[in-house]
């Protein structure tokens, strides 16, 4: 799957919607601190997987 991103204001926790353009995200903070001034945030990359277990009677082995 995709790697998403989302913005994050540092300052109320308000966040963008996630999206797999990082400008977009970027974007979005940009806007909220024009909005409100607020000048912390946080641009997080992120990948959502989806994880099958093959052999429920195998022990995981360290490599």
């Amino acid at each position: 799957m995709a790697v998403r991103h989302c913005g994050r204001c540092l300052t109320c926790g308000e966040r963008s919607a996630d999206t797999a353009d990082a400008d977009d995200a970027q974007m979005w903070c940009l806007k909220h601190a024009g909005l409100t001034q607020h000048s912390g945030y946080e641009l997080s990359a992120f990948q959502y997987f989806n994880a099958t277990m093959t052999d429920p009677g195998m022990e995981p082995h360290a490599t």
